[in-house]
């Protein structure tokens, strides 16, 4: 129920390969995940969490008390999209999505909720809806009701790309509750992010198995002009995960191409000359998050990619680490074992997912596991 508090055990441990301090936030007999890796959960004094859960019964979001471990339920009742819920730059409030219709925000003062937008009739809100930097306005997706899967496994993945579903990338006005299209097509639509600190530019991804996209990243203007490609992929190349560094300089993202003994690689993409340079090679690891200059990143090991329909080539067995990327002396180290499963669950492909990013004090990183049981959230310290 909204306003209810739960007191959490918060447990702490050593690594055993690396002796870095790890402590568990949440319990192990009910589901918690960490919502999506570019969304903002931390508030600016890292004091408070917000995060997803089971707790009520419901797919919920919660806002957990670091200093006293007491989770305070923020919504309640079925339909919230919990990955994509982020903290206000003021800490005032929550967004989220309800039912696929509905931009939702929360008054944590009072709990006080009000409806910003409603998703335009014969349509679905999908993925996760991000804000600019001043979290005036958002941007997001909605795909025609009848072209929309659950999406909750990866077979469905591949025949939501295959369904080439009628998609609109959206920009919603959070004062008067107004939206503009920037980009309509009959094409799988996804990740849209304003670039920091430049309302003008919207990054926006052609969704799919990666094999199966030409040309996963892609730019446009905010009224909907000047449509530009991020990156011409190499023969053999796919790119994933892309996001902005959060000062706005680059585009980070993940390539999958095999060259000098390894296939994974970081790279950037500048807003401006649209250049594209490799920074370093990684693990075998999936989601990838920088500090906020871009200096440093966590990434989570994984196997063999899910989100391709061939994945001749980048067959892996399960790295259980994360890993921290320091791009000015081109190292990198393990911090400690995520040893997620990376399973399916809870009719969800992600609750699993580690989804690593940095504590505001860039001394931690948080991100999920499920391998104590149930999926939780757990911090652990970065090495020197």
């Amino acid at each position: 129920m909204k306003g209810s508090s739960f007191q959490l055990q918060f447990h702490e441990f050593n690594d055993p390969t690396t002796g870095m301090r790890v402590t568990r936030l949440t319990p192990t007999d009910v589901t918690c995940h960490r919502n999506y890796f570019y969304q903002k959960c931390f508030s600016n004094d890292g004091r408070h969490l917000l995060f997803g859960s089971w707790l009520d019964g419901d797919w919920n979001c919660y806002l957990l008390d670091l200093t006293t471990a007491i989770a305070r339920q923020i919504t309640e009742g079925p339909g919230d999209n919990t990955f994509g819920c982020f903290l206000s730059p003021d800490d005032k409030y929550v967004y989220y999505v309800k039912g696929g219709n509905a931009l939702r925000r929360v008054d944590l003062d009072t709990l006080e909720e009000k409806v910003i937008y409603q998703v335009t009739p014969g349509y679905r809100g999908y993925g996760t809806w991000a804000p600019n930097s001043a979290c005036t306005k958002l941007v997001g997706i909605e795909v025609a009701a009848g072209d929309l899967m659950s999406l909750s496994t990866w077979q469905e993945f591949r025949e939501q790309f295959l369904r080439n579903p009628h998609c609109r990338l959206i920009s919603i006005d959070i004062a008067t509750g107004r939206s503009h299209t920037l980009l309509e097509q009959s094409r799988w639509t996804g990740h849209p992010i304003y670039r920091p600190f430049d309302d003008h530019t919207v990054a926006y991804c052609h969704e799919g198995p990666l094999d199966l996209v030409d040309s996963r990243m892609w730019l446009i203007n905010e009224d909907g002009t000047n449509i530009r490609r991020i990156k011409n992929q190499a023969s053999g190349e796919r790119c994933t995960h892309e996001f902005w560094v959060p000062d706005g300089s680059k585009m980070m993202y993940v390539s999958y191409l095999q060259h000098d003994g390894h296939d994974r690689w970081i790279c950037t993409a500048d807003p401006i000359t649209l250049r594209n340079d490799v920074l370093m090679p990684m693990p075998a690891c999936s989601h990838l998050m920088s500090n906020f200059n871009g200096t440093r990143a966590v990434a989570d090991g994984s196997g063999t990619p899910q989100d391709m329909a061939d994945t001749g080539g980048h067959e892996r067995d399960n790295d259980p680490f994360l890993y921290l990327f320091d791009f000015r002396t081109k190292e990198t180290k393990r911090i400690c074992a995520h040893n997620s499963s990376w399973r399916e669950y809870r009719a969800s492909r992600q609750v699993t997912h580690p989804h690593p990013a940095f504590t505001p004090d860039e001394k931690r990183v948080l991100f999920t596991s499920d391998f104590e049981g149930e999926p939780a959230m757990y911090l652990a310290d970065l090495p020197a």
